[in-house]
């Protein structure tokens, strides 16, 4: 017996042991590569020495950087462009008088008043079609542009036939203190500003706002001269400007 015992091999357990823990780590190396394929990752992943880099991942679709973006945004600003130009009277309402420029009006100033704020409307997407435009404003841009057209058209409801592209006021027309013209003596250019700064933003336009600063400033000299032209033609103007401010509430 001792002699069997010396020529069979003893079995050893921690021997098998370790062949156990041998066999579970090469099955453990082999999950990884295994579970990368069910994933989808890629053959590379799995062949030694392949490309090991994550893939990209592509671009989401309906971006705002994409072309629904684009048309999206485009659709905004025309709604909002239509509804500022566009004007619908009633068919049975008379037609107004043209207004006309009093001699000595500086019609320069008019003039360029109106080629500014035009030139804002059409160089946005002029701008966005040649060299695209920026991600980033767009909403905040498209909620001034809408805030502007509101009181655009509320300035211009309450107006009515006092509605006039010069500075000197239509003749036989009374003062307007209602509506918004009951806080601003100028609500309209007030609007205009808001115009001027929210629609380039819509459509994520940066470079034409240069115009701005010209735009405010020429807005600004006219305000002066309207409210001397206004002054002239209504005693009680003084009255009504001592308890109103100009374009800005609270402020200017």
């Amino acid at each position: 017996m001792a002699a069997l015992r010396c020529v069979l091999p003893r079995s050893d357990p921690g021997a098998r042991r370790g062949d156990h823990r041998f066999l579970g780590a090469r099955r453990i190396r082999r999950e990884p590569a295994d579970a990368a394929g069910a994933r989808g990752v890629g053959a590379a992943a799995r062949v030694p020495g392949g490309d090991r880099r994550p893939r990209a991942r592509p671009p989401a679709r309906g971006g705002r950087g994409g072309a629904r973006g684009v048309v999206i945004w485009g659709a905004v600003y025309a709604g909002l462009l239509g509804a500022l130009l566009v004007r619908v009277r009633h068919p049975g309402a008379p037609p107004v008088e043209p207004a006309r420029a009093t001699p000595g009006e500086p019609i320069w100033l008019v003039t360029l008043h109106h080629l500014l704020f035009y030139a804002l409307l059409a160089g946005a997407p002029l701008e966005r079609a040649l060299a695209g435009g920026a991600e980033t404003g767009r909403a905040p841009g498209a909620v001034c542009f809408a805030l502007g057209v509101l009181g655009y058209r509320l300035a211009g409801r309450a107006l009515g036939d006092a509605l006039s592209p010069f500075i000197e006021p239509r003749a036989g027309v009374p003062l307007v203190t209602q509506g918004p013209y009951r806080c601003l003596r100028h609500p309209m250019y007030l609007a205009q500003a808001a115009i001027a700064v929210g629609a380039p933003l819509t459509l994520g336009c940066r470079w034409i706002l240069v115009l701005v600063p010209l735009a405010v400033l020429v807005l600004a000299l006219r305000v002066k001269l309207e409210d001397d032209a206004l002054a002239r033609s209504f005693p009680e103007y003084w009255r009504y400007a001592a308890r109103t401010k100009r374009i800005v509430p609270f402020v200017f």
